[in-house]
């Protein structure tokens, strides 16, 4: 189906709104929440406030989102972020799970899986260029993996449902299990475009491991098998900015999360995350945050002391 074909059944469709988390994560009592979909009928576009893992078990249809259109079937995954609107068209015995989750507020230990490329690949990039219209395939399984996950999840809609004693704990166990397994499986895709993306994932996996140290174009680029024109044409099309600044942008999130605690001064946050120079940690800090990381750090200990 063409963008003109698409947008034509965009317009057509009959949107029916938003879908909000505490529709969903206050039945379970944590931010994530698992729904199976037997003979999934046509559903008109629709956005939601957290992100969303899709597992085709079986049947047929078209998956609609942004400018793009793309037929699945028994084996296809794929991630739809908060904000993007999606629609299922022309369903023929579709058969769903859909994982409803806000990975920032479970609070995972997920600095493992962040460095793995087909993490990046899955729930980084397909995403935002599908959103944006600018990917054309999607992580397809074999039955054998599909028969994986779906134990996988089948266990985890188990505990959400059930709720015995320590069911947050190992819900949280079984989801990081689940995006961890999809994440290999998308690291052993061979096609030739999923394989791009990939090369792409390492260099974003070799920043998430190394943010505190220095980092070159050059390193980035041979990371990710590419020339550093290429590497920096790449980030544009799918971060719209270089790999440098998105380097910094990553240095500067990981020192929000250190200023959040308290524990440390600006400078020393400054220098744990990689940054050199205290005053352009500063002005960078702002630039992205919109205040002063000494603001924010002030204000983070008022909270803190507030809940004691």
């Amino acid at each position: 189906m063409n963008k003109i074909q698409c947008a034509k059944r965009r317009k057509q469709a009959k949107t029916t709104g938003r879908y909000h988390r505490a529709e969903f994560f206050g039945k379970t009592g944590m931010p994530l929440c698992v729904l199976t979909v037997h003979e999934c009928a046509n559903v008109p576009f629709h956005d939601h406030d957290f992100t969303e893992l899709v597992v085709v078990l079986g049947g047929s249809g078209m998956h609609l989102a942004a400018s793009e259109s793309y037929p699945i079937q028994a084996g296809d995954v794929f991630v739809i972020h908060e904000n993007t609107g999606h629609a299922y068209q022309d369903t023929r015995n579709l058969e769903l799970i859909n994982v409803l989750f806000d990975l920032k507020q479970l609070d995972l230990p997920v600095k493992d899986l962040v460095s793995l490329e087909g993490y990046q690949a899955l729930f980084v990039l397909e995403p935002r260029l599908r959103s944006a219209g600018g990917v054309h395939h999607h992580c397809r399984l074999s039955s054998v993996e599909l028969g994986v996950i779906r134990e996988l999840l089948i266990n985890l809609i188990h505990e959400l449902e059930r709720k015995p004693a320590g069911y947050q704990c190992m819900a949280a166990g079984l989801f990081l299990q689940a995006v961890g397994f999809l994440s290999r499986c998308y690291s052993r895709i061979r096609d030739p475009e999923p394989r791009a993306l990939l090369r792409l994932g390492q260099a974003l996996g070799y920043i998430e491991n190394h943010y505190v140290e220095p980092v070159t174009l050059g390193q980035l680029a041979r990371t990710a098998g590419m020339s550093p024109s290429t590497l920096q044409r790449v980030f544009r099309r799918s971060f719209q900015t270089s790999p440098i600044d998105y380097l910094i942008g990553v240095r500067v999130q990981k020192s929000v999360e250190l200023l959040a605690v308290g524990e440390l001064n600006v400078t020393e946050a400054a220098f744990r995350v990689g940054f050199t120079d205290s005053n352009y940690f500063a002005r960078q800090f702002r630039k992205r945050m919109g205040l002063s990381p000494r603001d924010f750090r002030r204000q983070a200990v008022l909270r803190v002391s507030a809940t004691r």
